[in-house]
């Protein structure tokens, strides 16, 4: 019976060579690019072009202490002395004028904490504040801010920031899709860490010299066809979104240095 049983044994399975690890040079470039893009883009909207964050750099600029001035002058006049208003009081308001200036909506103030400084020092010095007087000089407060940002000088600078906005958000947009597509890629060759590495870290390094030539070559070209205040005042707030996005990038650099290095440890294990 064993002339039908057949002698030979079975093949041993051979073990597969492992693949060899293929760099993709280009790649972490392209992703290099698209981190410094967005950290821009997204660094703008939420700083030169957001309101409220705009309004906290102008409270502390020779423009907000004007309107502070004013209104705490008002209310001397009227027998508050001390100076109640502060640059924090006012900034709500500061904001509103910005919103404006960007081409934005606005929302209704919330005078409460205004009002109650109006209030608390009127009190101290022995002046009745009634709550009409205390509408009529928030009132005032707000109409004072407005009025800061409708000037010729103030209107000229904001069509320029306005089509400033529109590009930056087009980029931003085209930037994101572009990205949602990478990240689809490097995952299908199963590059995605080792891509990302690289591209933060030289993104991060790419973002802070755009940052920096912002601020020494770009803002001051921007800024040298404006008046002498609307110039301050745009440098100021450039400079301190400009301020943000380097700090940014520099935490860039160090995550991807640090994703790198987690990488390549991995790897090797």
């Amino acid at each position: 019976m064993e002339r039908y049983h057949s002698t030979r044994e079975a093949p041993t399975p051979q073990p597969q060579a492992s693949q060899p690890y293929r760099r993709r040079p280009a790649l972490a470039r392209w992703v290099a690019l698209l981190m410094a893009l967005l950290t821009l883009t997204v660094g703008l909207k939420l700083t030169v072009f957001n309101a409220s964050y705009t309004a906290g750099v102008v409270s502390r600029s020779s423009t907000g202490e004007k309107v502070m001035n004013r209104v705490n002058n008002e209310l001397t006049d009227l027998g508050i002395s001390g100076d109640p208003v502060s640059a924090t009081l006012i900034q709500p308001y500061l904001a509103q004028g910005i919103a404006q200036l960007y081409g934005q909506s606005t929302a209704t103030v919330d005078d409460t904490a205004l009002a109650s400084a109006i209030q608390s020092q009127a009190s101290s010095v022995g002046v009745t504040a009634s709550t009409a007087l205390t509408r009529k000089l928030t009132q005032r407060a707000q109409k004072l801010a407005t009025r800061a940002f409708t000037t010729t000088a103030m209107q000229t600078a904001a069509t320029r920031v306005q089509w400033a906005m529109r590009l930056n958000w087009l980029v931003m947009i085209a930037v994101v899709l572009l990205s949602i597509v990478t990240v689809i890629y490097a995952a299908g060759v199963h590059h995605f860490l080792a891509s990302l590495g690289p591209g933060l870290a030289l993104g991060g390094g790419l973002t802070v010299i755009l940052s920096g030539l912002g601020w020494f070559v770009g803002l001051p070209m921007v800024t040298a066809a404006l008046s002498g205040p609307v110039a301050s005042l745009c440098t100021a707030v450039a400079q301190s979104g400009l301020g943000v996005i380097l700090f940014a990038g520099a935490a860039e650099v160090v995550l991807g240095f640090l994703v790198l290095l987690g990488h390549r440890t991995f790897r090797r294990s």
